[in-house]
């Protein structure tokens, strides 16, 4: 939504109430200025983190499918 900067100095409590479910862009002389966004508590990149990333979880996809870990276990206790 776009509203003029004279109009959000009247309505102030309005967008800001209104920047919670859209984006508000705040014109002046008719040219975008400015833009209310929604407050996030969480910083983005911790919203699709997982909590706990295993080691094996970490190289899935590098070793090859036929290795078994406790192959793997093996050789490297053998060095």
């Amino acid at each position: 939504m776009q509203v003029a900067l004279s109009d959000l100095k009247i309505n102030v409590g309005r967008y800001v109430d209104l920047a919670e479910t859209e984006d508000v862009i705040i014109t002046k002389y008719g040219k975008p200025t400015a833009k209310i966004v929604r407050f996030d508590k969480e910083p983005w990149y911790l919203k699709h983190m997982p909590e706990k990333i295993t080691s094996v979880d970490q190289l899935f996809g590098t070793l090859p499918d036929d290795i078994d870990l406790d192959d793997i276990r093996m050789e490297r206790l053998s060095k």
